[in-house]
């Protein structure tokens, strides 16, 4: 989950500042995490979540967004993940 949150705050980073080619990479690298985590065992009860977050993910690449999620939200909310990892 904190290199789905690294990839997913780094799509919003290029959407901002207008780098459409490095936004439409990022996202790639999330959708493959994505991929991965929802066939994962331990995160079978996560799975409604995962989804939201590719959602969010698609709504950030179109040219009419749907959903006001901001890049300061989506790193509030993968920041415990982070977290953990630097924990370990």
């Amino acid at each position: 989950m904190a290199n789905l949150g690294s990839d997913v705050s780094q799509l919003f980073l290029h959407r901002e500042r207008g780098e459409k080619q490095l936004a439409i990479s990022a996202a790639g690298r999330a959708q493959k995490i994505i991929s991965e985590l929802l066939v994962h065992a331990e995160l079978k009860d996560r799975t409604g979540e995962v989804k939201i977050v590719q959602s969010i993910i698609v709504d950030a690449l179109s040219e009419k967004r749907l959903l006001e999620v901001s890049r300061d939200e989506l790193e509030e909310y993968f920041m415990p993940f982070a977290l953990r990892v630097l924990s370990h």
